[in-house]
């Protein structure tokens, strides 16, 4: 679990990695681990995405590392509505919940064979206060909204800027350095000319993005750079036939 960063007395807006992104698979399917990130600026406390609930004790571990609990959010904004960013919301029911209106129109009526947005996901926000996520809106000052369609119709991002420079927030618009270096979104459901503007966005803007499943990362000339955290390997998978833990490749 990443340590806390440091918080400017000015309120110069800075971004801490809660939960680093990962993605996993096996022989029976696979696992998104979204990655979770907390935006400080002058003040205000904004979350962004909320990851799924296989990672509810490490979400409210890396908030209690530093301080927090859920109630001391003020926002949470949720990138899209895929089960693997969104199902902790629950715990967030005094914060303001920010989602793009064409991911809670997707989620109201979401098909049965949909994989990543199954018939009973719209109940996780039941408690919870949503308002619209929308291009260009203002949250703090240096922190605003961002569309980023073409993963899904309504993925928004969070442009902040830091003292550093611009950081761009992009859940799986751009879920990985690997994601920025091919040009290609990882899996595209908004049309493929929708994702490749919202990627080019991305490249021309971000000096560090924080991706939906890997390590956050500067950009250089539009291509990814140094990592900002160590590479951990995810320690165990659960074996299928036993409740023994089977290591990973290279994990001795």
């Amino acid at each position: 679990m990443p340590a806390p960063v440091a918080v400017p007395a000015d309120g110069t807006p800075v971004v801490d990695t809660l939960l680093v992104g990962m993605g996993q698979s096996w022989g029976q399917g696979s696992s998104g681990f979204g990655a979770v990130y907390l935006v400080t600026a002058h003040g205000r406390r904004i979350l962004f995405d909320c990851g799924h609930t296989g990672r509810r004790r490490a979400l409210l571990a890396a908030l209690g590392l530093r301080g927090l609990t859920p109630d001391d959010m003020d926002t949470l904004v949720l990138s899209h509505g895929h089960w693997d960013h969104f199902q902790n919301a629950d715990l967030f029911q005094r914060a303001e919940v920010l989602l793009h209106p064409a991911e809670a129109a997707h989620l109201a009526a979401a098909p049965a064979d949909d994989p990543f947005t199954p018939p009973w996901s719209a109940a996780v926000l039941t408690h919870c206060t949503v308002h619209d996520a929308l291009d260009g809106q203002v949250l703090a000052d240096g922190v605003s909204v961002v569309g980023l369609p073409g993963h899904t119709e309504g993925s928004v991002g969070l442009t902040v800027r830091t003292a550093t420079g611009t950081a761009l927030l992009t859940g799986d618009a751009v879920s990985s350095a690997r994601a920025l270096r091919t040009g290609r979104c990882t899996r595209v459901t908004a049309g493929e000319q929708a994702a490749a503007r919202s990627l080019e966005l991305v490249r021309a803007r971000a000096d560090v993005l924080y991706p939906g499943h890997d390590r956050p990362f500067e950009v250089v000339s539009g291509l990814p750079g140094r990592p900002l955290l160590p590479w951990t390997h995810p320690r165990t998978l659960a074996s299928p036939d036993s409740d023994r833990a089977v290591r990973g490749p290279g994990a001795g």
